[in-house]
């Protein structure tokens, strides 16, 4: 099965207040898929930044995206 990482980045997730989240997605043919642990858990943006792998890039945000997310990386 061929899947395609996509890394979000949340601000102040309602599961997860106060803090910025980075949680890893898994797009498939049969749809998009989040992983069940978050991929980090940090206080700043340039931490959550930091902590993605080093060959995804960004790709922003939709406007009809939630506004807890700030970017997607792929």
């Amino acid at each position: 099965m061929t899947e395609f990482p996509i890394y979000v980045i949340y601000e102040n997730p309602r599961d997860i207040p106060g803090k910025f989240v980075v949680r890893p997605w898994r797009m498939r043919a049969e749809g998009c898929f989040p992983d069940q642990e978050p991929h980090a858990v940090v206080d700043t943006l340039e931490e959550a930044r930091a902590a993605l792998p080093a060959d995804v890039f960004p790709i922003g945000r939709m406007r009809q995206d939630d506004p807890v997310i700030v970017e997607c990386w792929v």
